[in-house]
């Protein structure tokens, strides 16, 4: 597990043939191609993706048209499922695969672009008749021909329509000419307004100061305001029956070309993207050189598909010196590959650094696990992933994935507290009898009758949980600075920084054996405090006492922030020797090492308490809600209480979980500044591509 070993391979070959060499690279499909174009270019490979580039645009403008997700969420999986039927694609070659993704896309796009531009052209004749009734609003219930009343030559006639309340000021502005209004309804009327073609200008003025205009209906209507807004009601009602219409053959064709449509959409992508990423290689005018990465296990089939060209592989390795990124390509067993998704989200591991999936993969159920400690809780988050894993496909099918590695965490954790469901689980029968022989180990921490001295090693347990991981991303720090050679930052800051975090974790273990007597520990009080300390006893022998560490456990941590605080000075002089920024001075690294990495030592670790305390929430919640239903609160309420329950701090635990990687863990020792290895036909969901060697078996 962890990195792949890579090889580096570089092709030489006729730019002519180009595209030959891509199609055996792309059947290949591990190879990471390295970007270093040039200005000559082929022709036919032009051609050849300009054509992949339309084809993909043109299924892509109708899956968009039609609303179809290219992922299905989790919803539409959990009830419906996403589509799980591949296409086969049986190819010799890139150029021939286009061929085939043309000719097939136009037999399925036919009746979709049809049933889409009928869409297109009723909701356009919508909108225009639409248009038209608000141009004639309330007018509706005018029977007046407009046509003849606009066709007078010796005098000016126009209808508008106004605000009732405004008709008198309208009346006075305009008192010099003729203003019939009809009463349209409570707030609106018409006005008909006569006068000479030279009072028109006056007119429209007076008009537009109280933002009305004449009557418009378009000329391919009756100019009866009354008629053409009935005409324009009627064709609405027609064209959205027909819209209704066509949309439900499109829905229908939605179901029944989805696999089909969805295996264009994905094939064209692959096609178009391969095309792009290997356009116009390196080399000269008539030579291309083709570079790239690929993982040493391809080596045998790489040579036999490029067996016609000049090929050369070579090994790889990581030059400090100059500092040349290598892609990486994570290789982990099937079980850790599920958490790659975590550490994804802080970046992929530069070639050297440590990959930190197998560890989250070993790490991350414990923690879920111990937090939502309830095997029927378990046991049912389990059965969710594992439903949606068998019905989703993509990103959602890794994280269903993990959703079921985490509840079969909780399975196991939940034998260890004894508990399903809030009760005991030796006291339900059927659970009872099958584990009875496991007496000893079922139910061996009954959570929901824990003694005080049982919560505190709860808490301890949890704290030494914390140490652990802390302390391992101490030491892959350190690793990291070793093999960087840095050893200032090793001396002043790394193996420093260990010693002080033991200390400080000293002191927390010292704390939680006084009995959280955090000042008397120290012998302010006058009390002598010789209780075992957590862990350290048991490890040390019985000297090791909570007045010994509190004694000495300061002194170390005075040393190590002084050599820190030294480190610091020491590399900011270093950054003003390069010309850098020589940072917050002597005081500002006195604040850092003092102020805020020990109280950062000191949170991160007591952070990790939260482990047992959401253990101990989860039992206080179910004890609660079977009381209620005891009390006589009905099988609905232990239904309903155990489903809210496992809803919400499910997804609290999830967040806790997350948390103690991503802000307790990662930010110690992890960059992620790798780049990722690109497939150059990354894996398909809705597609198989079947070249000649798979053909030929």
């Amino acid at each position: 597990m962890g990195q792949a070993k890579l090889l580096k391979t570089t092709l030489i070959l006729p730019r002519i043939e180009t595209h030959v060499a891509v199609s055996k690279l792309a059947e290949l499909e591990w190879f990471h191609p390295l970007q270093n174009p040039s200005d000559h270019s082929n022709p036919y490979f032009d051609d050849l993706l300009l054509n992949a580039q339309k084809l993909f645009q043109d299924i892509d403008e109708v899956i968009r048209s039609l609303g179809i997700p290219i992922e299905t969420g989790v919803m539409a999986t959990l009830f419906k499922g996403a589509p799980q039927k591949k296409t086969d694609y049986k190819i010799n070659d890139i150029q021939d695969f286009i061929v085939e993704l043309e000719n097939k896309s136009k037999v399925v796009l036919e009746e979709p672009i049809s049933l889409l531009k009928t869409q297109q052209q009723i909701e356009k004749e919508l909108e225009e008749y639409r248009n038209a009734m608000d141009a004639i609003g309330g007018a509706s219930k005018l029977k007046m021909e407009l046509s003849g009343l606009r066709s007078l030559k010796t005098f000016f006639a126009e209808i508008f329509i106004v605000n009732s309340k405004d008709i008198k000021e309208i009346q006075n502005s305009l008192s010099d000419l003729i203003v019939h209004s009809i009463k349209l309804n409570d707030e609106k009327s018409s006005i008909t307004v006569i006068g000479s073609q030279e009072d028109s200008e006056k007119v429209m003025k007076v008009l537009r100061s109280f933002n009305v205009h004449p009557i418009q209906i378009p000329s391919d209507l009756p100019q009866n305001p009354s008629m053409a807004y009935d005409y324009c009601q009627k064709k609405c009602k027609d064209l959205e029956k027909k819209s209704t219409e066509v949309t439900k053959k499109i829905d229908k064709l939605k179901v029944t070309l989805l696999p089909q449509l969805l295996s264009l959409h994905e094939s064209s992508k692959v096609a178009k993207d391969t095309l792009e990423v290997t356009r116009k290689p390196g080399g000269t005018e008539n030579f291309a050189v083709i570079q790239g990465y690929i993982p040493v296990k391809m080596e045998k089939k790489f040579a036999s598909l490029t067996k016609n060209f000049v090929s050369i592989t070579e090994q790889t390795y990581l030059d400090r010196e100059t500092n040349e990124q290598l892609p990486t390509l994570l290789d982990n067993n099937r079980y850790a590959k599920t958490f790659e998704v975590i550490t994804e989200t802080q970046g992929i591991p530069s070639r050297g650094e440590v990959d930190p999936t197998p560890i989250i993969a070993f790490v991350w159920p414990v923690f879920y696990g111990l937090m939502f400690a309830d095997f029927g809780h378990g046991l049912l988050l389990f059965g969710l992933g594992m439903f949606l894993r068998y019905r989703a496909n993509g990103t959602l099918k890794t994280w269903a994935t993990l959703l079921a590695a985490s509840g079969a965490a909780a399975t196991i954790a939940g034998l260890g507290v004894g508990e399903m469901f809030g009760f005991h689980i030796l006291d339900i029968n059927i659970f009872g009898y099958v584990l009875q022989p496991l007496d000893g180990l079922v139910g061996s921490l009954n959570v929901s009758e824990l003694t005080f001295e049982q919560v505190v090693n709860i808490l301890a347990v949890s704290v030494a949980i914390g140490f652990i991981h802390l302390l391992l991303a101490m030491f892959l720090k350190l690793r990291a600075d070793i093999l960087e050679r840095n050893k200032l930052v090793i001396l002043t800051h790394d193996i420093p920084y260990i010693f002080q975090f033991l200390a400080v974790v000293a002191l927390i273990l010292a704390a939680i054996g006084s009995g959280y007597d955090i000042i008397g520990m120290f012998g302010i009080t006058g009390v002598t405090h010789d209780e075992p300390v957590p862990w350290l006893t048991r490890i040390f022998g019985d000297w090791v006492t909570v007045e010994l560490v509190a004694k000495a456990m300061p002194p170390i941590i005075i040393a190590t922030a002084a050599i820190m605080i030294y480190g610091g000075k020491k590399e900011q002089e270093l950054a003003a020797k390069h010309g850098h920024d020589e940072g917050a001075g002597l005081m500002g690294i006195v604040i850092e090492v003092i102020l805020i990495r020990i109280i950062e030592i000191l949170s991160n670790v007591i952070s990790y308490t939260r482990i047992g305390i959401m253990l101990l929430v989860h039992s206080a919640l179910l004890v609660t809600v079977n009381q209620s239903y005891v009390g006589g609160g009905g099988l609905a309420v232990l239904i309903g209480g155990n489903i809210g329950i496992m809803m919400i701090e499910g997804l609290i635990v999830y967040i806790q979980t997350i948390r103690l990687h991503l802000y307790e863990w990662f930010p110690k020792w992890y960059k992620g500044e790798g780049i990722e290895f690109k497939k150059l036909i990354p894996k398909m969901f809705h597609s198989n591509l079947i070249w000649p060697e798979k053909q030929s078996t």
